[in-house]
């Protein structure tokens, strides 16, 4: 295949902008529910404890459909799944605008974070498959701008139709956003795919898979001489660090500063703003680092400071405390980068991109699902000092096992050959 000096050519071009908007529409229909939840507080509509549920609920289904779609998208074609994803995904949001019991939101929220796994891993198989090591590069740092841009995006709808609407109103407008872009995705790759070639894999696979094929080596092998297990920890700390700190965000502010609820989306909305450097800041010190596990425990210890700095400070000042705020999110969305994206695309080349994307995104949402409700029982019987205490200690565990992780995984990238013998 012919590239560009940006790594991708027209096709792959096009390909990239239809895999960028429909992870970024994921999120439209994923933080909405973040949005509402000062407002489903203030209006008594749920206790803590419940919204915790429900926004935990999403989590733990999520991470689980991570584990079970990823290995599926090894082996069923990307484009459907994804698909499949994106249409259940809308179809559970329009239905929360008139089912909005607890009951309801418990399994339409579980079956909505059910049906989003079906997209990512998919979408890193089709790094894998269609794009050269350039190319993949480009693609893993470009995606990953969805994740801050989604977020915006969805808090964005959200203040807008919470403005114009009553609350379960925010439901049918993402939900209806969502629908449009799964047909995009469904007509544009239609045309496009069966006119690309994939990418032949090195010639050492070839030679044990067969022409123009990737090896599915076992799993498990390949996770144990990686040393991943090491990283279980760290990757599901990120993820409490990451969503679940974006999740209480709006209601820290409202709890703390008195804050209206419109007031504290607009704040949150400057977060996703600069979370976008977090993956070129991650991208930069990789070069120097030349190990994911090294570069992502300096941002877990930087995440450690600006917790302490919001521990003892920030409720002193509501800029300070946006100020932290932005500093963690930012920091664990560099270590998504290096841990969600990176790590996976380096399984490529063994027919396992979507198997272990998968299988490492499930460890983060369940992590963070679990720490959700411990954070829902910490602010309902201690204080928001308690919670983010609590996210302290988890971030010095993941600081001390990433290291540890370090020397493992230069090892297997150093092995990184395609001649991992399989018995």
């Amino acid at each position: 295949m012919r590239h560009n000096r940006a790594g991708f050519g027209a096709r792959e071009k096009k390909l990239f902008q239809l895999c960028w908007v429909a992870y970024f529409a994921t999120y439209i229909c994923r933080l909405n529910f973040s949005a509402v939840m000062p407002e489903l507080s203030a209006l008594e509509l749920f206790s803590k404890s419940q919204i915790a549920s429900v926004s935990s609920c999403f989590f733990i289904t999520y991470g689980a459909g991570q584990f079970i779609n990823g290995f599926l998208g090894d082996r069923i074609a990307p484009r459907q799944m994804v698909f499949g994803g994106l249409m259940i995904s809308a179809m559970c949001n329009i239905a929360l605008f008139f089912l909005h019991s607890y009951a309801a939101m418990i399994f339409l929220w579980g079956l909505n974070g059910f049906v989003q796994s079906m997209v990512w891993s998919p979408l890193l198989r089709i790094a894998g498959e269609y794009y050269d090591e350039k190319g993949k590069a480009k693609f893993g740092i470009d995606i990953s701008t969805t994740v801050p841009l989604g977020t915006l995006a969805s808090y964005g709808v959200s203040l807008l139709a919470l403005k114009l609407m009553p609350w379960n109103g925010v439901f049918f407008v993402c939900g209806s956003i969502v629908l449009v872009v799964g047909f995009a995705w469904l007509f544009g790759t239609g045309r496009l795919l069966p006119k690309m070639e994939k990418v032949t894999p090195p010639a050492a696979l070839q030679a044990q898979a067969g022409p123009g094929k990737l090896p599915l080596k076992p799993f498990l092998k390949l996770f144990a001489a990686s040393g991943l297990i090491l990283l279980l920890l760290p990757i599901a700390v990120h993820g409490t660090l990451k969503d679940g700190v974006t999740q209480w965000v709006p209601t820290y502010i409202v709890e703390i500063f008195a804050a209206d609820s419109s007031v504290s989306l607009a704040l949150t909305m400057l977060l996703p703003v600069v979370n976008v450097a977090g993956a070129y800041l991650a991208k930069w010190l990789n070069r120097y680092m030349r190990s994911e596990p090294a570069t992502a425990s300096v941002f877990f210890a930087a995440a450690l400071g600006l917790l302490s700095v919001l521990l003892f400070w920030g409720d002193r000042s509501m800029l300070l405390t946006i100020v932290c705020l932005a500093g963690i999110t930012t920091s664990m969305f560099a270590v998504n980068v290096m841990m969600i994206t990176f790590i996976p695309l380096h399984f490529s080349r063994y027919g396992r991109t979507s198997s272990m994307s998968g299988f490492l995104n499930s460890v983060a949402y369940i992590g963070c699902g679990v720490s959700n409700f411990g954070t829902g029982y910490l602010l309902n019987h201690f204080s928001w000092n308690a919670t983010i205490v609590m996210w302290m200690a988890l971030a010095m565990a993941a600081i001390a096992l990433s290291l540890t992780a370090v020397r493992i995984w230069k090892n297997f990238q150093k092995n990184e050959t395609g001649l991992i013998e399989v018995r």
